[in-house]
């Protein structure tokens, strides 16, 4: 783990890795503090205003408010946030989080459906620096990943008629948020058995499950929107309360709803995989799309114990991923470290990096998932519980799939998709949106000198990570601009640099 203090090239990176991108003010106080003191300032800090709470402070804004919500700003809270909360590195996380447990605003079936999603996301945001376990039965308990995975109001057996308990969560709590299909090594790598993976449940296993997630739905009526920000409650009738068994635990007849929840959750937040499965995951988040296995095992191992006989803590294992010395000293010229940058990361960073600002406090952002004039994503709007993109996803008959590597976000990556958000990008850096806007007042006050203008705009969005050549072409075409619009070289500058490789691909 490295202890040096960062150069202002590699402060910006870890930014891009640790949040939503580089601000001139988080930039020097890495530069000023080192990696690892400002990442624990980030730990430490008070959770920035809920969305939730940002919301309800909107309704002075009636209009957005009618028909239970269903035109309150969702987006504009989503990208506050991103954009300007202090709490940088708790808001990327849970992002990232969302992004493994995926709630779709769409799906949610309760009255207040934005406020629900917004909710969601609080508890992301809540359980980003706790313990998985915990993170785990905040999210099993919530009424819009109960609404998205069809558990809520789910009903025990009943043989008469031949209900059976819906089985949806049970087997996504396992697929996609602790275990995975396969059983894994340390580092990540899979089991094998005769040269074949091991799977590491089976349909009696979901059907023993199935049995945990009955009787729970909303807490209270759904009267006003507090009542998404409350945990499910247990009708205890509708639970089923025959013995369950599932990966090789049981949990005897006669056993309630909440015990027989506290004792799944414990049985799936200790199995050996959760570490590994998780902690490659959220290396891919935040960090590069194949990390070595030996990384993983190092995440993995802190995630098991981080050194205080504590399993899952979050805050260990997110502390881990961003010193270790693969992501703080990898090379980057090699081709295989990296990740593409997700459209909402590249927006979000463009707009940090350059002091974006609602002027009337309402951050208007539309929805941004159409990908022919927007970015082709926008937050809690996947289409599917497996998010917009799937960790394991390669373009089929690419070089990345011949060499056995994966590129998640190229999912949603076509001629489309970048045509669509290099066009909604240049509307926002030329004129903003709504009240968004951008000053651009540092980057207008050394416009004059091309070369510092470019190395400027290089450094808070690319950092250390932008080749000599690209930058001197960038330099070449904004100095044909008159030095007589400055405005229009800051523009320009921006714009080519966010087109770039070395910004498209995280280093």
């Amino acid at each position: 783990m490295t202890t040096a203090k960062p150069t202002p090239g590699q402060a910006s990176r870890f930014l891009a890795q640790a949040t939503f991108g580089a601000t001139p003010a988080t930039l020097d106080a890495v530069v000023a503090q080192g990696y690892a003191p400002w990442l624990d300032r980030q730990f430490d800090l008070p959770r920035s205003q809920t969305h939730v709470d940002w919301l309800v402070s909107m309704k002075k804004n009636t209009e957005a408010f009618k028909g239970n919500g269903v035109n309150a700003p969702l987006e504009a809270t989503l990208w506050r946030a991103m954009i300007a909360s202090d709490d940088a590195v708790r808001v990327r996380v849970a992002f990232a989080l969302s992004e493994i447990f995926v709630v779709n605003v769409a799906s949610i079936t309760a009255s207040w459906p934005l406020f629900g999603a917004a909710s969601f996301m609080d508890v992301l945001a809540a359980n980003a620096f706790g313990t998985y376990r915990d993170l785990l039965e905040g999210v099993s308990r919530n009424l819009s990943m109960a609404s998205m995975l069809t558990f809520r109001g789910n009903r025990r057996a009943d043989p008469k008629t031949g209900r059976r308990p819906d089985e949806n969560y049970a087997r996504e709590v396992m697929q996609l948020f602790t275990i995975g299909l396969y059983k894994l090594k340390l580092d990540g790598t899979p089991e094998l058995r005769n040269g074949k993976p091991i799977e590491t449940y089976s349909n009696a296993d979901v059907e023993g499950l199935a049995k945990v997630f009955t009787g729970w739905d909303l807490n209270g009526a759904e009267t006003d929107v507090w009542f998404h920000t409350r945990p499910m409650a247990l009708t205890p009738a509708h639970h089923d309360m025959s013995e369950k068994r599932f990966l090789g635990a049981v949990i005897p007849a006669g056993t309630g709803g909440q015990d027989s929840l506290a004792r799944a959750l414990d049985v799936l937040s200790n199995h050996p995989n959760v570490g590994p499965f998780i902690s490659r995951q959220l290396i891919q988040r935040l960090v590069t799309s194949n990390p070595r296995p030996e990384y993983v095992a190092r995440v993995a191992a802190v995630f098991a114990n981080d050194g205080h006989g504590v399993r899952g803590s979050m805050r260990a294992v997110i502390r881990a991923i961003l010193l270790d010395d693969d992501a703080r000293q990898p090379d980057l010229q090699s081709p295989t470290w990296g990740k593409v940058r997700e459209p909402i990361v590249r927006f979000a960073a463009w707009a940090r990096a350059f002091e974006a600002t609602s002027t009337n406090g309402q951050w208007e952002m539309p929805d941004t998932s159409d990908p022919t004039v927007r970015l082709a994503q926008s937050p809690m709007r996947a289409p599917s519980v497996f998010n917009f993109f799937r960790p394991t996803f390669a373009p089929p008959a690419s070089p990345v799939a011949e060499r056995g590597l994966v590129a998640p976000e190229l999912q949603i990556t076509d001629e489309t998709s970048v045509a669509g958000y290099l066009n909604f990008l240049s509307i926002y850096v030329d004129r903003g949106w709504e009240d968004v806007q951008t000053p651009y007042a540092r980057e207008v006050a050394i416009a004059g000198d091309v070369s510092a203008l470019v190395d400027r705009v290089v450094l808070l969005l690319a950092g250390d990570a932008f080749t000599a050549a690209t930058a001197g072409a960038i330099k070449q075409a904004v100095s044909t601009i008159p030095a007589a619009r400055p405005q229009d070289r800051v523009r320009a500058a921006i714009t080519l640099v966010a087109a770039a490789p070395e910004y498209l691909i995280q280093k």
